[in-house]
């Protein structure tokens, strides 16, 4: 099914609302306070911010400009899952305080959670580690943008891994949005609270399919 952009847009309208005002609350005082919330909270507008950049990369075609600003967005996305646990304070203090290797998630904590929360075999390690060889100068990476070369001169080979190239990216829209949905929402109680919750998002709740996960 194809992407509905200008619905995917919305959600993110509503999303950077629904942040902004959380971050109205006294203990972020509009992202002027250092806290755990406002670790969290602003790490999910960069999320939001970034999946804008996505679709315009997307809309483009730059694939391997995508590929790079994905792993961008995995990483902000796994740090406000992790500074979401309350558990976490003192690590998002550090972030907040600029300390060295502070902004490097724990792939292996965040596997581990999501094993406890009953996913069987979490994807979270192989696609970190499958952006992170093609965000870096590697061979893979090079090749990527030997093909987007190859579609601009017209070659047939390059156009038709072009075609598959886009519909994986074209997926990968509906699924980020949401992983930035459960994040704000969802209720473990290790969990602090962003005071917001599914009535303050009906257009992402229709647009992931809330109900039915």
């Amino acid at each position: 099914m194809a992407l509905d952009r200008n619905a995917f847009r919305a959600c993110l309208d509503e999303l950077d609302r629904c942040l902004f005002k959380a971050a109205a609350h006294p203990d972020c005082e509009g992202f002027h306070k250092d806290s755990q919330l406002s670790a969290v909270l602003t790490l999910l507008v960069r999320c939001c911010s970034l999946l804008r950049s996505l679709l315009q990369l997307f809309e483009s075609q730059a694939t391997d400009a995508f590929q790079a600003v994905l792993r961008t967005f995995e990483e902000s996305w796994y740090l406000a899952f992790y500074f979401r646990s309350a558990d976490q304070s003192a690590n998002a203090a550090k972030w907040l305080a600029e300390v060295g290797g502070s902004w490097s998630p724990p792939i292996g904590e965040l596997v581990a959670f999501a094993k406890a929360r009953g996913v069987p075999e979490p994807t979270m390690g192989k696609d970190y580690g499958r952006l992170s060889e093609v965000a870096h100068p590697t061979k893979a990476a090079a090749y990527n943008s030997v093909t987007l070369c190859g579609v601009r001169l017209g070659l047939d080979a390059a156009k038709a891994e072009m075609a598959e190239e886009l519909q994986n990216e074209e997926a990968r829209f509906p699924d980020a949005l949401y992983r930035i949905v459960w994040v704000i929402l969802d209720g473990d109680k290790n969990f602090i609270a962003l005071g917001i919750t599914e009535k303050h998002l009906p257009r992402c709740a229709k647009f992931v399919g809330l109900d039915k996960h």
